[in-house]
């Protein structure tokens, strides 16, 4: 009949017992019905109405061309979708030759060391929300890429970075994680809209 029935029923029995005794009854009918509805491929989220084969959602598949993981391509997706920009311009931004995924070579509008520094960190954060979905920006990467972009003040480099504690960083530790506020994610939001276009022009 079901394939490994008996042990699933097993399970499931195991799994009741454990439940408070009035609602045993109501736990074995949910456990069953999902494990029915698992093995004849009809599995759907417990409330959900049944769905014809017309109304299947079918996944969108990534256009050939994309080079981004699979793994983050929903957050490319609904990053690029937010912006309103087109996610082939937004993955160009990055380099998926390397595992993790890193910036590609920019070019930044900060007028001072500050300003970039700032523009690394909120980049950074966005690189990291986009492969993990946290706006937060690894310190040493942070110096890391200040050092590429010619922007790093070895004297100054926290100072600089703590001038946007109060607005977009939540806080600035030196060698801790550099947080975005709300108002520091629109700004990340911001720049990488604003990069993406200058980047495809």
């Amino acid at each position: 009949m079901y394939k490994n029935g008996e042990r699933a029923l097993d399970r499931i029995l195991e799994l009741v017992a454990k439940c408070p005794k009035d609602l045993q009854d109501i736990c074995f009918e949910a456990l069953l019905t999902g494990y029915v509805q698992l093995e004849i491929g009809g599995a759907r989220p417990p409330g959900s109405a049944p769905q014809t084969h017309g109304q299947q959602l079918k996944q969108e598949p990534p256009p050939p061309d994309l080079h981004i993981p699979p793994a983050v391509l929903p957050r490319f997706r609904n990053s690029a979708k937010r912006l309103g920009v087109a996610i082939e311009k937004l993955e160009s931004l990055f380099d998926f030759s390397v595992d993790p995924f890193v910036l590609s070579p920019l070019t930044l509008m900060g007028k001072n060391n500050a300003e970039r520094s700032r523009q690394v960190a909120l980049i950074a954060a966005s690189r990291s929300y986009l492969a993990t979905g946290s706006w937060s920006a690894d310190w040493q990467e942070v110096k890391s890429l200040c050092v590429d972009y010619n922007c790093y003040d070895g004297n100054n480099h926290a100072v600089n970075l703590k001038k946007g504690a109060a607005t977009v960083f939540k806080v600035v530790e030196p060698g801790k994680a550099i947080e975005l506020s709300t108002d520091g994610i629109k700004e990340a939001e911001k720049l990488l809209k604003s990069l993406t276009e200058e980047n495809a022009k």
